[in-house]
């Protein structure tokens, strides 16, 4: 029996393979996120990353391994694709999951009250103080720097 083998033995026994989607959940420890985590050779890795090495092949150095499905917790070989950074986020902010607006754990604002900045009158100071937020802060919604989405 082959070491390869038993990596893919110990993550099949660790997924409930779930039939609408193809995804095949990690049971076993996650972090706080939600990724998959296992202990091999005393060390922790992703789960999704050992199920590409285990049933694909090697992940080249400093590439990412990203989920076709936008499940965290998936492990599915057939969900997971090798790519830079860049590409991750790219294709993150593709499907909308990035953390932009009021998913943004720094967010004052609601894009309910983006939309009413948006439309007010008055100096940004003014704006800004009414919201609690700075001057700049209502120049960078106006001129779509900031909040460009809404």
């Amino acid at each position: 029996m082959t070491s390869l083998f038993v990596a893919k033995e110990r993550i099949e026994n660790k997924v409930e393979r779930i039939p609408e989607g193809g995804c095949w959940v990690w049971m076993g420890t996650t972090n706080s996120v939600g990724y998959g985590q296992i202990e091999h050779k005393s060390k922790k890795l992703y789960a999704h990353r050992a199920s590409y090495e285990a049933f694909v092949g090697p992940i080249p150095q400093g590439m990412y391994v990203c989920h076709t499905c936008d499940n965290v917790s998936c492990v599915n070989p057939n969900h997971l694709f090798v790519g830079t950074q860049k590409q991750n986020l790219q294709d993150m902010k593709k499907k909308g999951r990035s953390t932009r607006g009021e998913k943004s754990g720094c967010s004052k604002l609601t894009e309910e009250q983006v939309n009413q900045i948006l439309t007010m009158e008055g100096t940004n100071s003014f704006i800004g103080k009414i919201f609690n937020v700075s001057k700049s802060l209502i120049s960078a919604i106006k001129l779509k720097k900031r909040w460009a989405h809404v």
